[in-house]
């Protein structure tokens, strides 16, 4: 049995004090060989890798493995003086003594053996070598051993014998034929030349691997507070992703905190070029190497991944071979699996470091060779990102542009990288180029920040340099892309985007790149899209919304996407497909509202489109809300289009909420200045007329009607015959309501519902109860399927009493008059005097009944069936109507109100 280690106290010093520390005490001859060395003070507990160690030892084999400085030997040996007191004897033979030969390795182990007290005879007869010409394990190498019960872990520190070594073949032997009383534990950088795909699907064996090794935060607090230095969360977290754990790296800044004054700015700063990081890797690594690793080593430290062939690329056909020796060795470098591999983080920065210093400019050069073969292999950002690194952002825009990636420049990809790296771009460089590519690549710089001046003056710059240069396809093609970027939700009508060059250039180029870009394709798709729009041609232009929506999922970019389904949806709203609309909206809600990619960006159409359905819906808290979101959203990105749609949905809520002359001053001057599309003035028009019959001017809602068409459409013959029955003419009105009656599907469904019930209405008044009574269910029939809501609630000044003199004819429709009470849009006051509130929508009030019975916004969400954030906006909404801002005081006021329900 080995034995008690003694533990010294302090802490490491020196830069390599962590790593060697362990096999010094046999070095030092302060342990006898074999026995386990003295555990140092330093040693911080990590019971899970305790725990993994523990488990493997109950088997035949476990190899830990990892580069320099990651604990490998701390681990076991740690496991070692946990068990010292048990009766399981432990040999311990450390690599830096363990003998070279086969005998003298035979020697040392049986007298290790002799002194734990597994063997009695110091020589163990029959424990040999194998015979090196041999293949394979032989038997008989074991000797006493094979038949060996009583349980022995030998534990091989810094296991490092050449491969073929006969030494390899006499471990190898004791692993297949000694008896199960033997457990092996071997720490090493690299795999040992073991059958270890053998040994695991016989379940004898347990790997530890690098990964295992890791630090994490609480162990690295512990590490930190051995040297009187401790970090808050957001400190300790970043270390720990800067040495991604590696225990060297963490106890070399531990020790370089130890004299900062602020030691969590300095974590900000602590990297590879640290020079207690840089000593280390001196000291244990690169000094030790022999000069083609070491030329490997620093080569390679120029690329964030490397493999095979790039290592040759980089160092020559006879250093590059070293590449998988490099490899074996675990030498810093780490799969990635398919043949790549990286140097740990830290330690690669300190490589660049050390390549700098012995040789000036030649990490450039390295750069540029490394962009030319990724560019080749077809690794596009990998090839933008050298050639960033070596300065040549001519040659990095440049293979942007030849293969139509402008796209991720322009942000229309998640998280693509190239955005990023070009945002590196020096401001001055586009203009000083000879080529126009670096100017093209800055104009959708511009545009993925929002920088429109930016990206205008790059981009005429590009068009001077392209007009010198004929031919040119991918370039003037990457400028039209840049374009419509910039052009698609700003572009004023009549103008609209810059669409009709690409369609030219697209069939000059590569269908095979095409087929990599979905999203150019949902870029020019859009871009058509929102011109036939604006032409008014909103059929064609669903069709298109529709097919750039699907190429837009292809390219998995949220802002084109949810671009794309929110005019799908306002389209829909246009048409009083009030259903498909919110389908459609809410879809789009799903994505994020603010676009990381490009940065900063909302779509008004989305948020247009929703209030325009809740609006018919007679949601008008909620309506209220969209308009505000879809406001910020043209705050930032102003479109004219968008902007006259939301004055048309903004005065439209005016005349819900019984403000008629609200809605006019919304609406402005029709047919000013700015320039729309002729849709929009018609629109326009319509809910002016609609706003002066609210408020019972006849004369200039007849002569709004009349000019956004009067009986020639639909939707202007019901404005015109509203302004008709307000002007006290039911005759003229009832022809004008001839054209709207049609269960055609070409005319909208909230027209034709408008239109029977100002039917009903007229027929209500002429005394023709049956005809009105007939009119009126169509209207409700027509509504329930949309769920149409507004042209009820704007009807308060007859349509409630006949309703209660005709139960039977609402009662079918209780599911779409129920929230209305229609010409009753706000509570009674009490007679305590509480003023009059806005009327809750049923799932507002489900939401203030349960939030009476003292349920967290959580509960309610699970009780509802719906998210936390649906819950926060139903509240949200209930406060602004109660006129209230906590819960405590939206209960009590709305059980003044009678609102809440009896238990």
């Amino acid at each position: 049995m080995a034995p008690r280690p003694v533990r010294p106290t302090g802490r490491p010093s020196g830069p390599a004090a962590e790593v060697p520390g362990i096999g010094a005490a046999h070095r030092a001859g302060i342990t006898p060989y074999g026995t386990v060395p003295p555990l140092p003070g330093w040693v911080i507990a990590r019971p899970r890798l305790l725990e993994r160690v523990r488990k493997g030892t109950r088997g035949r084999l476990t190899v830990v493995t990892g580069p320099p400085g990651s604990g490998k030997t701390v681990a076991v040996h740690s496991w070692a003086a946990a068990e010292e007191r048990s009766a399981i004897p432990i040999v311990w033979m450390s690599g830096d003594r363990m003998p070279g030969t086969p005998q003298g390795f035979h020697a040392v182990l049986a007298e290790c053996l002799a002194r734990s007290g597994t063997v009695p005879d110091p020589h163990v007869p029959g424990l040999h070598a194998q015979d090196p010409h041999i293949e394979g394990p032989q038997p008989g190498t074991a000797g006493p051993l094979a038949t060996l019960e009583t349980p022995v872990v030998l534990v091989l520190d810094d296991f490092r014998p050449e491969r073929g070594s006969a030494l390899i073949g006499l471990v190898s032997g004791l692993l297949e034929h000694a008896g199960p009383g033997l457990r092996v534990v071997v720490t090493t950088r690299s795999d040992p030349p073991f059958p270890l795909r053998r040994y695991a699907l016989a379940g004898r064996l347990t790997e530890i691997r690098a990964g295992d090794l890791a630090f994490g935060e609480r162990e690295i607090a512990a590490v930190l507070a051995q040297h009187g230095v401790r970090l808050g969360p957001a400190p300790l977290r970043a270390l720990a992703e800067r040495t991604e754990g590696w225990a060297a790296g963490v106890r070399l800044a531990a020790m370089s905190m130890e004299s900062q004054p602020d030691p969590e700015s300095f974590v900000e700063r602590f990297a590879g070029d640290d020079h207690a990081v840089v000593g280390y890797l001196m000291e244990e690594v690169l000094d030790a190497q022999p000069a083609g690793v070491r030329r490997l080593l620093l080569a390679t430290s120029v690329t964030d991944r490397v493999n095979a062939e790039l290592a040759t690329e980089l160092t020559g056909d006879e250093i590059g071979r070293g590449f998988a020796e490099l490899v074996r060795r675990n030498a810093f470098v780490m799969p990635l699996g398919h043949g790549w591999y990286r140097q740990q983080t830290m330690i690669r920065e300190a490589l660049r470091l050390v390549l700098d210093h012995e040789s000036p400019g030649e990490a450039d050069a390295l750069c540029l060779r490394a962009a030319r073969w990724f560019d080749r292999a077809g690794h596009l950002p990998e090839a933008v990102r050298q050639a960033a690194r070596a300065g040549d952002w001519e040659y990095a825009a440049r293979m942007v542009v030849d293969r139509l990636a402008i796209g991720g420049v322009l942000g229309l990809r998640p998280a693509d990288p190239l955005a990023e790296l070009f945002g590196a771009m020096p401001a001055g460089l586009a203009f000083a180029a000879a080529e126009p590519e670096p100017a093209i690549v800055a104009a959708a710089v511009g545009v993925a920040r929002g920088d429109d001046r930016a990206c205008a003056t790059a981009l005429q710059h590009a068009g001077r340099l392209l007009e010198r240069a004929p031919g040119r396809v991918q370039a003037r093609l990457c400028a039209a892309f840049v374009r419509l970027a910039r052009h698609r939700s700003t572009g004023p009508a009549g103008t609209g985007a810059p669409h009709g060059e690409v369609p030219v250039l697209l069939p000059r180029f590569p269908e095979r790149l095409l087929d990599d870009r979905p999203e150019l394709r949902a870029l020019v798709l859009s871009a058509r899209a929102t011109a036939a729009l604006r032409a008014g041609r909103s059929q064609e232009a669903a069709r298109l919304f529709g097919t750039a929506a699907a190429a837009a999922t292809q390219a998995g970019g949220d802002f084109q996407r949810r671009y794309c389904l929110g005019h799908l949806a306002l389209i829909e709203a246009l048409h009083g497909r009030f259903a498909h609309a919110a389908e459609l909206a809410a879809r789009a809600e799903q994505l994020p509202e603010i676009s990381t990619s490009p940065a900063g960006r909302r779509v008004a159409a989305a948020h247009l489109a929703s209030a325009w359905v809740r609006l018919e819906r007679y949601e008008v808290g909620a309506a209220s809300d969209e308009l505000d979101r879809a406001g910020h959203a043209l705050d930032a990105c102003p479109d004219p289009l968008m902007a006259a749609v939301r004055r048309l949905i903004g005065a439209r809520l005016e005349i819900a909420r019984g403000h008629p002359e609200r809605a006019l001053r919304t609406l402005g001057a029709i047919g000013g200045s700015a320039p729309r599309a002729p849709w929009v003035e018609r629109r326009l028009r319509l809910v002016a007329a609609e706003a002066h019959a609210a408020r019972g001017a006849p004369g200039p809602a007849r002569l709004a009607a009349e000019q956004a068409g009067g009986a020639a459409t639909p939707r202007s013959a019901v404005a015109l015959a509203r302004a008709e029955a307000c002007g006290g003419e039911p005759s003229a009105a009832t022809g004008a309501l001839r054209h709207a009656m049609t269960e055609s599907a070409n005319v909208p469904a909230d027209v034709r519902v408008e239109a029977w019930l100002l039917h009903a209405r007229l027929a209500y008044s002429a005394e023709d109860a049956p005809g009105g009574r007939r009119f009126l269910d169509r209207a409700l029939r027509l509504a329930e399927r949309e769920r149409i809501r507004l042209p009820f609630a704007l009807c308060g000044e007859w349509l409630p009493q006949m309703l209660r003199h005709d139960p039977d004819l609402a009662r079918p429709y209780q599911g779409l008059l129920g929230p209305l009470r229609p010409g009753d849009r706000t509570v009674p006051s009490r007679a305590d005097g509480a003023a009059p509130v806005e009327r809750l929508s049923p799932r507002e009030s489900d939401v203030l009944q349960r939030l009476a019975g003292m349920m967290s916004t959580e509960e309610i969400a699970a009780d509802l069936c719906l998210s936390v954030n649906t819950i926060k906006t139903h509240l949200k909404n209930i406060y602004r109507k109660l006129g209230v801002t906590r819960r405590t005081e939206a209960v009590r006021r709305a059980r003044s109100l009678s609102l809440l329900q009896d238990p």
